[in-house]
């Protein structure tokens, strides 16, 4: 081994090696041995900080900067946060280009996983590109969603810019959208479609407040179907689903959208609003408390009365949100601009007055009756779904409802609503068919005609409110048919009777009327026949003619058989029709 001499003149003579040096040792460079001494010190002391509580707080981590298979690094980049694309708007209050960025950098990398579990404010949409997302499958989840108090502010139902717009000339398909909790600081609504929109994905937010409307559709230019649509709490919007048809496009329906949400309560028009594309939609969940700023009117008429109308009555004026028949009465829900449900509000409208247009002159609609939330004796009927099919073929809509105050609208008998609240017996609709029981009486109702019950049936009868029409149908008891051949003295049984205790008021006798036909023109005939069980009677079966063709057949009673003879033709057909009365 070969050792220096500078190294082993400072082993042998360490302080001749300090005078040396002139006295400068202590500011040289270490050695070799106490730098790494100093090494494994730092090396220590680092891992020692990195096993502590908050040693993860130590770690670094870039989105965009590349790792290799099996390191933490590599697993991390399987999601992204919003914090990652945190930037100069967002520390200024507005996070919507950091959520935006987050989406389309996962989207571009192949990352189906973006997570948000701040506060985020924002001051313009979060736009959902088509384009972009197409159907990769995004699964974005956002803890709390909050428009700023410099959102532009609507005028109404229908004008308040999106929080989150989804789609544009692409459609976007397989979005799992997840925010626990909107608000749209009362100026704002919560999602839209756009251009081509959105289909196929499943939208939960669980509480949404203050939204001008939560979900809208109706500007969509494709079909935006097959959505599902959940939720826990949506309350203090002024509605809370508006589905429809969009104005433009190609076939731009919102069919089958499977709505779900645990509570929709106290939102101003309503809680959902369905109209003409939105068929086959399903609804489940509860529905209460909605519908307070609406006043609804029955009018002698529709003419000139259709959605978006302005009219104005005696204390006021609102816009037309639904005009619909039902039950050979006209309806229209108004919106006003302030809460008139009972008791302490008060609608701008009176029973009696006419109902004028500021925009069309020849409306002058009589007002018949004024319907507000809240106004039956228990206060406690809202107007929580709108039905709004007027005018289009059928609405086919699904709802399996635990409690809803109130379902309003057109052609609700093409429907299958059941339904339950506190006030009402008649909440189930079943393709028009209403359905009561008061524990002895099982009530039917042509929901399409009246809320008066056609028919009733207990334990002892059926009773048609109305006759029981067959056309020109048979009106059919026991039936039986037999072809007689000519004979001058024999007798054939034509049908027997038994004695039927069932149907009594007391201990009378069973009495039968028995038509009989044949098929010889003007041969017939009819007869009341009287039975009884007693075996002490000699002729249990008494028969009365009430008329016969006594040239063309005899007849006789025999025990419990009756026979007839006929001597006229080869073969005479006779057909029995029995009755009992």
């Amino acid at each position: 081994m070969t050792i220096s001499r500078r190294k082993l003149f400072s082993w042998l003579v360490p302080s001749a090696v300090a005078g040396w040096m002139g006295g400068r040792a202590n500011a040289a460079q270490p050695t070799q041995h106490t730098q790494a001494a100093q090494a494994q010190l730092n090396t220590a002391a680092s891992l020692k900080e990195l096993t502590t509580q908050t040693g993860a707080g130590l770690t670094g981590y870039g989105v965009r900067q590349p790792y290799s298979k099996g390191t933490v690094g590599a697993k991390l980049y399987n999601f992204i946060t919003i914090e990652d694309f945190a930037d100069e708007n967002s520390a200024a209050g507005d996070w919507s280009t950091a959520i935006r960025a987050a989406v389309e950098f996962a989207a571009n990398a192949g990352i189906h996983d973006v997570y948000g579990t701040g506060n985020y404010e924002i001051s313009k949409p979060v736009v959902l590109s088509g384009a972009v997302l197409g159907n990769k499958g995004l699964n974005l989840s956002l803890s709390h969603l909050v428009a700023s108090k410099n959102w532009p502010r609507n005028t109404t139902l229908w004008d308040a810019t999106p929080m989150i717009i989804i789609g544009d000339q692409v459609q976007v398909s397989g979005l799992n959208l997840r925010i626990n909790m909107l608000n749209g600081g009362g100026r704002a609504d919560g999602i839209r479609a756009n251009g081509a929109g959105f289909a196929l994905s499943h939208l939960h937010i669980g509480d949404a407040r203050e939204c001008i409307r939560v979900v809208a559709n109706g500007e969509q230019t494709w079909p935006n179907a097959s959505v599902q649509l959940t939720g826990d709490f949506w309350t203090d919007n002024w509605l809370a689903i508006y589905l429809s048809r969009g104005t433009k496009g190609t076939a731009p329906i919102s069919e089958a959208w499977k709505i779900d949400v645990k509570f929709i309560a106290a939102n101003r028009y309503g809680g959902i609003l369905l109209r003409g594309g939105s068929q086959y939609a399903q609804i489940a969940g509860d529905h209460d408390y909605n519908g307070r700023y609406l006043s609804m009117l029955r009018v002698d008429s529709l003419e000139g009365l259709t959605r978006g109308t302005k009219v104005k009555g005696s204390r006021g004026s609102g816009e037309i949100l639904t005009a619909f028949q039902d039950q050979h009465q006209f309806w229209v829900a108004i919106m006003e601009p302030r809460d008139v449900s009972a008791p302490e509000g008060k609608s701008s409208y009176s029973a009696g007055e006419t109902l004028t247009s500021s925009t069309k002159s020849s409306i002058k609609r009589k007002i018949l009756e004024v319907h507000r939330a809240a106004d039956n004796e228990s206060g406690t009927n809202f107007i929580d779904i709108l039905h709004d099919f007027e005018g289009e073929p059928f609405a086919r809509i699904q709802a399996t409802i635990g409690y809803c105050s109130g379902i309003y609208g057109s052609l609700m008998f093409t429907s299958f609503i059941t339904a339950q609240n506190s006030f009402s017996a008649l909440t189930d609709n079943i393709r028009g068919l209403g359905v009561s029981s008061s524990g002895t009486i099982l009530a039917l109702y042509n929901r399409a005609e009246s809320d008066t019950a056609f028919a009733n049936i207990t334990a002892d009868y059926v009773n048609f409110q109305k006759k029981l029409y067959m056309g020109a149908h048979l009106y059919e008891g026991i039936g039986t048919a037999q072809v007689i051949g000519r004979s001058s003295s024999e007798f054939t049984t034509l049908f027997s009777l038994n004695e039927f205790p069932e149907d009594r008021y007391l201990q009378e006798l069973n009495l039968y009327k028995v038509y009989i036909k044949t098929n010889v023109l003007g041969v017939a005939g009819e007869f009341l026949v009287n039975l009884t069980s007693d075996p002490s009677v000699k002729e249990p079966m008494v028969a009365q003619a009430v008329l016969w063709n006594q040239s063309a057949f005899a007849w006789r009673v025999s025990g419990y058989d009756f026979q007839v003879r006929q001597d006229s033709v080869d073969q005479l057909q006779f057909v029995a029709n029995i009755l009992r009365v």
